[in-house]
């Protein structure tokens, strides 16, 4: 695997590999750490703390008055209600996450800024614009799509008010206060200021925590991601090392060995960092993937199943890209055992063979993803999320219709 020269490339950073999930954070008034000691802090940091803080209060309060004074009168309403909760509280895990290890999501990334590739030759072999440019795509993609999503849940309600007032049969009819979310107030919202101040603060909060649910995965895989860039250059260097049958061999051997060390501890930080979330997101998402096919299959508004079909591919989409990244470092760390097998190894003398054991021995051990040490994040435990999904929507699916019935 010979990497090919690109003079002209620019040079990304490690900061540039984290950049929008980090923007993602910085837009909600967190900063996790400065880059370097003399780095000014931002002046619209502690207003856009505040006016989170504000929000995120004020529409968890709303949800609390729903529950106590509200009441859900079908499976639809419950299963729309449920998704909602569960999207906020695993928003919330996420963001929590990141802050609560913000010192080692630090010690990582700083860690890997001193192996950042330096030279233009270096940068070279580390394939460091083609890993870059897929990172930046992946998380601009995500992005994208999970914001649309929220924007049409939003937009929804009041288009749909509006259209149904504007066609109205009867001009005496009132006006349909439809709001995006299930909420409850102390004051009247069928009031034109009152519902557009409600409005207002549901959409807030509902972006804040898309943005949430967003940056901490968008956080794991650009981090996952560059410790792959490494693991590929180790690959590289191992495969592409010419022993000459001397002891100076071993000098070569050491640094290899010693730099292998180095991201396995990085990686496996990386998965003690985001295991806990990961598992709570898998979880998760097998709910939200479940009652979407419910409200998909049992919902009657096409604008609905439209909106909550892209909530279901949203969803899918984001769990597979942690996987496949996941399932890369996975690949890429059993790559190293194999480059040491493959590197022509017989041209070295007896000493060089002998301390090879080692290194192969401890390449065994690949990095990997875990949920919480249960299960291995790959392609496999992504195609077993959408497996155990589809048995659970289908058993949901049958108890409602027999109730129904």
């Amino acid at each position: 695997m010979t990497p090919s020269f690109e003079s002209s490339e620019p040079a990304p950073t490690v900061p540039d590999f984290v950049n929008i999930p980090l923007s993602l954070i910085k837009f909600m008034g967190a900063k996790l750490f400065k880059w370097t000691p003399d780095e000014p802090r931002s002046k619209l940091q502690i207003p856009l703390l505040g006016i989170f803080c504000v929000f995120a209060s004020y529409n968890f309060l709303s949800m609390m008055l729903f529950v106590i004074y509200e009441e859900l009168e079908t499976s639809l309403d419950i299963t729309e209600f449920i998704l909602f909760w569960g999207f906020v509280l695993n928003a919330l895990m996420k963001g929590g996450t990141i802050v609560c290890f913000r010192r080692e999501i630090e010690f990582i990334l700083k860690g890997l800024i001193v192996r950042h590739p330096k030279t233009e030759e270096e940068r070279v072999a580390f394939q460091l614009v083609p890993y870059f440019r897929t990172i930046t795509a992946s998380n601009k993609y995500l992005t994208m799509w999970h914001l649309s999503i929220t924007s049409m849940f939003l937009l929804h309600p009041m288009v749909s008010s509006l259209l149904r007032y504007i066609w109205r049969d009867d001009k005496n009819e009132v006006y349909d206060y439809t709001l995006p979310f299930m909420m409850g107030y102390y004051y009247d919202v069928n009031q034109p200021f009152a519902y557009a101040v409600s409005y207002f603060l549901q959409c807030c909060g509902a972006f804040y925590s898309s943005l949430l649910f967003l940056s901490g995965d968008l956080l794991l895989i650009s981090m996952v991601q560059l410790a792959n860039m490494h693991f590929g250059y180790l690959i590289y260097k191992i495969e592409s090392f010419q022993p000459t049958g001397t002891d100076a061999d071993i000098k070569v051997l050491g640094p290899l060995l010693k730099y292998h060390n180095e991201i396995l501890d990085y990686a496996e930080r990386i998965d003690s960092t985001f295991s806990l979330a990961t598992l709570l997101n898998y979880m998760g998402s097998c709910l939200v993937l479940c009652l979407i096919g419910l409200q998909i299959v049992l919902g009657s508004d096409v604008v609905s199943v439209i909106k909550f079909i892209g909530f279901l591919v949203s969803t899918i989409v984001q769990v597979y890209f942690v996987s496949y990244f996941g399932n890369n470092l996975k690949d890429l760390s059993t790559g190293i055992s194999d480059a040491f097998y493959n590197h022509p190894w017989y041209d070295a003398n007896y000493k060089y063979m002998r301390m090879l054991v080692l290194p192969i021995a401890r390449a065994q051990r690949y990095a990997h993803l875990t949920g919480f040490k249960f299960f291995e994040i790959s392609m496999d435990s992504f195609q077993s999320l959408c497996t155990t999904s589809y048995q659970f929507f289908t058993l949901l699916r049958t108890s409602i219709e027999e109730e129904d019935s």
